[in-house]
């Protein structure tokens, strides 16, 4: 079965709300991944997809040198601009989609993607990955839920209007309709073993977060379905339709989710 192919500009302009809105991974996660994968303080990471590098810089320290993968220039460009801020020198920015990623074979001590496998070659990436990785070394596939995910009022609103909202800007069709199926069909964890991973399991972690309606609307605009470019002109009409919605199911504008992160891992054998 073919890999889905998705298009490569789904996450243009998105860059400055991915990193403003999209919640960091939870301490709790970062460290029970930090001691699963072995990571002493040497050694190289490598963050796949990167976006504005949430899990390069949540485990960089953890690492002689990262690099930071990512086929947008706009999230590769704040990567850099990120880690000169904070004087990181260690992590190694790189514009390039995963599947045309040129990396040394055997050269990784962790490979991590975040909420992002889905959108790839899965059975490119995987082999790709089980050859750049050292023998004995994992692969981390991240995930996170969004904020219309759960059966709050609020939450079924905001997911009502999302799908309203593609249908009317004619978005529906920016990411296959078949993907879920097929992934369904074909799950994660299958391509990894036909790669050569060893499957060792899913680690999920909940964390609170509170939202404001501003935090809401960064976040939909972090998305690859209603990014500022797709809403155009439309952006004022959409942002005072989820506000008005959102307010009527919460009218003290405090919207508490408890959010879902996870991590798939997979090993390299030695």
């Amino acid at each position: 079965m073919a890999d889905i192919q998705f298009r490569t500009d789904l996450y243009r302009g998105t860059a400055s709300y991915y990193d403003r809105f999209r919640p960091g991974y939870p301490p709790d996660l970062v460290e029970d991944l930090t001691r699963r994968s072995g990571a002493d303080g040497t050694g190289t990471l490598i963050d796949l997809a990167c976006g504005t590098g949430q899990l390069a810089f949540a485990l960089h320290q953890h690492f002689g040198q990262t690099w930071a993968v990512d086929q947008e220039a706009g999230m590769v460009n704040l990567v850099r601009a990120k880690a000169q801020a904070a004087g990181v020198d260690s992590i190694r920015p790189v514009v390039s989609a995963v599947e045309d990623f040129d990396a040394p074979p055997a050269g990784f001590d962790l490979a991590v993607m975040g909420n992002a496998f889905h959108r790839v070659r899965r059975s490119t990436v995987a082999a790709n990955i089980l050859r750049w990785l050292r023998p004995g070394r994992c692969l981390a596939l991240a995930w996170s839920e969004g904020p219309w995910h759960g059966s709050a009022p609020w939450q079924q609103a905001m997911a009502e209007i999302m799908v309203w909202w593609r249908a009317r800007l004619d978005a529906a069709e920016r990411v296959p309709a078949d993907y879920e199926q097929e992934r369904a069909a074909r799950p994660d964890a299958d391509v990894l073993t036909a790669a050569g991973f060893q499957v060792d399991g899913r680690y999920e972690f909940r964390a609170v977060h509170d939202w404001t309606v501003e935090a809401l609307t960064g976040y939909v605009y972090s998305t690859s379905v209603l990014a500022p470019p797709v809403l155009g002109r439309a952006a004022a009409a959409f942002e005072a339709e989820l506000r008005s919605q959102l307010l009527s199911c919460e009218p003290d504008g405090r919207f508490r989710q408890e959010v879902s992160f996870a991590y798939d891992l997979a090993t390299r054998p030695a």
